[in-house]
């Protein structure tokens, strides 16, 4: 919860940019001169956000506004030459809240506000010395409570005045108080600046009051949420010290006319509506913004509540979840082209969420059209691409989504750089830099998160996306997953049918893999090695004619990376031998070489490049040992005195996947968790994708 307000250590933020002069005359001080500075130098010298005493400042501004309302309207009957009572209505302007006001603090603060001379000076003083008659009030309560002092004056001179022709009481008191001299200003610019005018300086006071009412009502909220919320708070303490000015300069104006004395400066009251406006339209700003966070919050607390808790019908949550809303634009349908409702397209289905910036990659849409082919056997399910957008967009942004659009078959939304839902998405679903891919059933219960790794794997033999069938899939040895779709040696399979001893292998260094190649040939030479412990050796990342290939490499290592999070995620974030594995050939990534040995797929070990080659190297130190082991446990066994001898641990650098990832890992090289550290990225207000 919002902690109580309390005084600034700092200056409010700038309300006025002001000159200050030690030599001003007293026809020349205005409002400039009233910096903020200034200002709070006066209220902070005693006063503080003090809720000693509380009004319930909702039903005073019911209360207030009902009667300078109805005054009004008794002066805008007068104005057009009526003087006719006012019929009221069954919603009668009466206000129905109900308050008990300190009667003597408002008979303390009306007689602050009366019979003061004109001038900025003695405004200053007055409103000072009503700060003092309210120091145990909060600022938005002490300038509620002179508005209501200001507003019981002002309303009763216009009762009396209404009630006049018929009420002997009422005329006899009119009278007194020489209601019938306003009526004679009632056509002037300076009675409309001040009073009867919805922009008029009391209107104005008046809604202000109602932001700093709203703003409070926010505080209740964690700052955290609402981020714009603690600059509002330290914008009403001057809000407050203006709101009161305004209404004493306003009295000061009424009873000038009312005595028929000389009348506040102009340019006194068009530098007090200039203030004031720039007040309200300060208010107005930080207003707009809190209430988006609000908004926000409001549509993250339904998203979790609906998807998390209490599961909703996914035609409700879709929608919720684009644009804040029950409703929603249509989606635009891949195959037909034409826009279908959310209802009409995703009523009774499970939906599989695409969510991914423009960036997204022909090899995922590839895969994604594997699976809506698969999908069209089911008509149970149906794919949505959710664009991230960047705001401000720019032309190029919009022909890239037009183009990806056109590619695929199945939903998308339209062009828009607003996802209402986006907060939810990136803290709940954690949305990255990657695409997301979240399976969710009729009910909008999370069914898989997040697929984009099992589709990356195991491309459509991931269908459908469930606990129960990633298990199966993980069952498999990984080289099977992993390994062998990165090459196209032809006798491969007949390998692996035969458990024949592979080492897979790969590398940067051109070099590293010609010494390799080198080297396992003269060991596969060898008699002993003829004898019964033949392997075979494949080249990871080689196209079809024999060449390197940079994109078959890429998409490896991002198989390796998608087994990894799935693993983890299904497994927990312990570390498993498979988990080792996989983490210690990521580790490899850009090692100059690298070596996976296999029996068949079932997976042996994974070793560094320069061990790898000292392994070969040292093969008359290890070979005898093959008359009475067998190849795998020998190449282990001397791999790992090897590994010992020369420890080193590996760096892993977590790209920015979307979903969970595992933030607790092992070392693949020794039993301690690995390091993790922060990485920081400002994007100075621009889109995260």
């Amino acid at each position: 919860m919002a902690t109580p307000h309390k005084a600034p250590t700092a200056p409010a933020p700038a309300l006025l940019h002001s000159k200050q002069s030690t030599t001003t005359t007293k026809e020349e001080l205005s409002t400039r001169h009233y910096s903020d500075e200034v200002v709070t130098s006066h209220i902070y010298a005693k006063h503080r956000d003090d809720d000693t005493a509380k009004i319930d400042l909702h039903n005073y501004i019911s209360v207030i506004e009902s009667i300078i309302t109805t005054a009004d309207r008794i002066t805008d009957t007068v104005h057009r030459g009526s003087e006719g009572r006012l019929v009221y209505s069954n919603d009668s302007l009466a206000s129905a809240a109900v308050i008990e006001p300190p009667l003597c603090t408002l008979h303390r603060i009306s007689s602050e506000l009366s019979c003061k001379p004109p001038g900025i000076e003695k405004a200053h003083e007055t409103t000072i010395e009503i700060f003092e008659i309210l120091a145990n009030y909060p600022w938005e309560a002490k300038a509620a409570l002179t508005l209501l002092a200001f507003a019981a004056d002002y309303g009763d001179l216009w009762h009396l005045y209404h009630y006049s022709q018929a009420d002997p009481l009422a005329k006899s008191l009119a009278i007194i108080k020489k209601v019938a001299t306003l009526k004679k200003h009632l056509d002037s610019l300076r009675y409309r600046q001040v009073l009867l005018n919805p922009k008029s300086l009391i209107q104005s006071c008046l809604q202000a009051i109602k932001y700093m009412n709203e703003i409070k009502e926010f505080a209740k909220y964690d700052v955290k949420e609402l981020p714009e919320l603690p600059a509002a708070l330290r914008l009403i303490p001057l809000v407050t010290y203006w709101v009161i000015h305004t209404i004493v300069a306003s009295k000061i104006e009424l009873s000038t006319y009312l005595s028929e004395t000389e009348n506040q400066p102009q340019r006194y009251l068009n530098e007090l509506s200039e203030k004031i406006g720039f007040v309200l339209a300060e208010l107005e700003k930080h207003l707009d913004a809190i209430r988006l966070q609000f908004e926000e919050v409001d549509l993250y607390r339904w998203l979790v509540d609906h998807i998390e808790h209490y599961h909703t019908d996914i035609t409700l949550v879709v929608p919720k979840l684009l644009s804040g809303k029950p409703e929603t634009k249509p989606l635009i349908d891949g195959t037909t082209h034409r826009e279908v409702s959310v209802h009409e397209s995703l009523s009774g289905k499970y939906v599989i969420l695409i969510i991914s910036g423009l960036d997204i990659t022909e090899d995922d849409i590839k895969a994604f059209h594997k699976i809506y082919e698969e999908l069209k056997r089911d008509n149970r399910y149906e794919i949505v691409w959710i664009p991230i957008i960047p705001e401000p967009y720019q032309e190029e942004d919009r022909k890239r989504y037009e183009y990806l659009r056109s590619t695929m078959k199945w939903y998308s939304v339209e062009f828009t750089t607003k996802i209402s839902g986006m907060r939810y998405i990136e803290e709940k679903w954690q949305l990255r830099e990657d695409p997301l891919v979240v399976v969710l059933n009729p009910q909008s219960k999370v069914e898989f998160m997040n697929a984009i790794h099992l589709i990356r794997v195991w491309e459509n033999e991931a269908f459908p996306f469930t606990l129960d069938r990633t298990q199966a899939l993980l069952r498999r040895n990984w080289p099977e997953s992993t390994l062998i779709k990165f090459t196209h040696q032809p006798r491969l399979q007949n390998w692996i049918a035969r458990d024949k001893n592979i080492l897979f292998y790969g590398g940067k260094d051109p070099l590293w893999i010609q010494q390799f190649e080198e080297r396992a040939e003269i060991l596969r030479s060898d008699p002993l090695i003829m004898d019964g412990g033949s392997f075979e050796i494949v080249r990871i990342g080689k196209d079809a004619i024999g060449q390197d290939d940079p994109a078959l490499m890429a998409r490896f290592w991002t198989t390796q990376w998608g087994y990894f999070v799935v693993k983890s995620q299904i497994k927990g974030s312990s570390a498993s031998e498979t988990t080792e594995d996989i983490l210690r050939l990521i580790s490899y990534q850009n090692e100059d070489g690298w070596v996976v040995l296999t029996v068949g797929t079932a997976p042996v070990l994974v070793g560094r490049g320069i061990l790898i080659l000292k392994l070969l190297e040292d093969f008359p130190k290890w070979k005898q040992n093959l008359r009475i082991k067998a190849f795998p446990d020998v190449f282990r066994e001397y791999f790992n005195e090897l590994a010992f001898s020369s420890h080193q641990c590996d760096r892993v650098i977590l790209p920015g996947f979307s979903g969970w990832i595992p933030m607790i890992v092992n070392c693949p090289e020794c039993p301690r968790f690995m390091e993790t550290g922060i990485s920081l990225k400002c994007c100075h207000g621009g889109a995260h994708m």
